[in-house]
């Protein structure tokens, strides 16, 4: 069918957050909210020498090299609020092969805390599992930090399964990580999609 007229309106000037495939352009303003989703989502949960030791610098050639990789092994999708650049990003890229191993693995969700609440972190995970539906068959998985209540409720409110528990050093400081993971990505797209409204 036809788009209204306000659908194409929305489509050519979005008046909120929207998501979108990361662009090298990206670089910098997705180092900028590593380093702050980073600081925010962690405080009080990781020593915060380690939390200081965040540097938009280093992220910033990371991510530069990151975006300049070949299509197919990794995936960015970023968040944006027209009114200040990135405030959000998710990215994924091919695990390791392993016997019975995930194929994918979602090293990366940050969103500011002041977007949060606004669906994004959602938005972000169902183009995120869009692509890897188009990538190829296999389970998706994360490492949450195990203290972090507010990312493993969301985690586990989108269909994630809790299936490891794993104590590591980080920092010279034990960190426990809770592992989720969906079946395989068009689940993931699923219970991210938008909830169509009541007619």
């Amino acid at each position: 069918g036809r788009a209204s007229r306000g659908d194409r309106m929305n489509a050519q000037t979005p008046i909120g957050p929207y998501v979108r495939p990361a662009m090298p352009d990206d670089a910098e303003g997705i180092a900028k909210v590593h380093v702050q989703g980073w600081q925010e989502a962690y405080a009080g949960l990781l020593p915060q020498e380690v939390l200081d030791r965040q540097s938009v610098p280093y992220r910033l050639r990371l991510w530069t090299d990151y975006l300049k990789e070949p299509p197919g092994q990794r995936w960015t999708f970023v968040a944006i609020d027209p009114a200040v650049g990135v405030v959000g990003f998710v990215g994924a890229t091919r695990a390791k092969p392993a016997i019975h191993g995930p194929a994918f693995k979602i090293p990366v969700l940050y969103i500011l805390q002041s977007h949060l609440r606004r669906g994004l972190g959602r938005q972000l995970m169902h183009a995120l599992a869009q692509a890897l539906v188009a990538a190829g068959p296999g389970s998706v998985a994360l490492w949450s930090l195990a203290s972090n209540r507010p990312a493993r409720s969301f985690y586990e409110a989108i269909g994630g399964r809790l299936y490891a528990i794993l104590a590591e050093r980080q920092g010279g400081s034990r960190v426990t990580l809770a592992g989720y993971h969906w079946r395989n990505a068009a689940e993931l797209a699923e219970r991210t999609a938008p909830r169509q409204p009541a007619t």
